[in-house]
């Protein structure tokens, strides 16, 4: 009748002029470009160099790469990659545990042209212990030796002790976690992701630095401590992806 009719055709207009349902954000689409879970009995040498190598500092074994520095060693075995990173963004990350038994001991992660010939051009992220003071994550970039240093303070520790001794406390699970470098246009930084005691997850970022260029051609992995004493680096695996919207 009149009024159903009436009636149906408000309830239409109504539909009408609602406002659509937002489209969803596109989830960014990732490609992986190189992974190396160090199966064998050595390191592959198609892919990696290492710069100033010491055989007694480290060994592919169980699918890990087992790295041990002893004091004031930064110089030894820098672990870089010879493949250039990919055009556009992306994000690489090892994933990888460690045990710290000196003050000042670090994990580096870097972007770096040719150690040798180009020590002014660079991008670091530093993962650093420090007994009675803060544990950092650290981003640094420089350009014709020029540095821009952000840092993030990760824990507190109150001295050389059992409880300082557990790594990055919030992770002294055992289980590794993954230390990171992403691009996203010209923007970097560095970030920490692991599981906690408590079963969950904990995760740190720095600020994002600039840089028009490419700050360097290849990854590289080292460690090493300011102090006196010896740490171990377990790296279960290395991986690249290419990011796209």
């Amino acid at each position: 009748d009149t009024a159903g009719f009436a009636a149906a055709m408000q309830e239409v207009v109504q539909v009408a002029q609602a406002e659509p349902e937002p489209e969803p954000e596109p989830e960014p689409v990732s490609q992986r470009v190189f992974f190396d879970d160090f199966e064998g009995e050595a390191l592959n040498e198609g892919d990696w160099v290492v710069n100033n190598r010491d055989p007694n500092g480290f060994i592919v074994e169980d699918s890990k790469l087992l790295v041990v520095q002893s004091s004031k060693t930064w110089d030894k075995n820098w672990f870089a990659l010879k493949r250039p990173m990919p055009d556009g963004d992306w994000d690489a990350v090892i994933r990888l545990n460690a045990n710290f038994s000196a003050d000042e001991s670090s994990i580096m992660f870097a972007l770096v042209n040719d150690k040798e010939q180009d020590k002014e051009n660079y991008l670091t992220g530093r993962l650093k212990i420090v007994y009675s003071g803060y544990d950092t994550l650290s981003n640094t970039i420089s350009r014709n030796g020029e540095e821009t240093s952000r840092s993030t303070n990760i824990m507190y520790r109150r001295g050389h002790t059992k409880e300082a001794n557990d790594w990055l406390e919030p992770f002294a699970t055992g289980k590794p976690y993954e230390f990171g470098l992403h691009k996203r246009g010209r923007q970097y930084h560095f970030s920490l992701v692991g599981d906690g005691k408590d079963g969950k997850r904990q995760q740190y970022e720095t600020d994002k630095l600039t840089s028009l260029r490419l700050p360097g051609k290849n990854l590289a992995i080292a460690a090493g401590t300011d102090d006196k004493g010896q740490m171990q680096v377990t790296i279960d695996s290395f991986e690249i992806t290419r990011v796209s919207e």
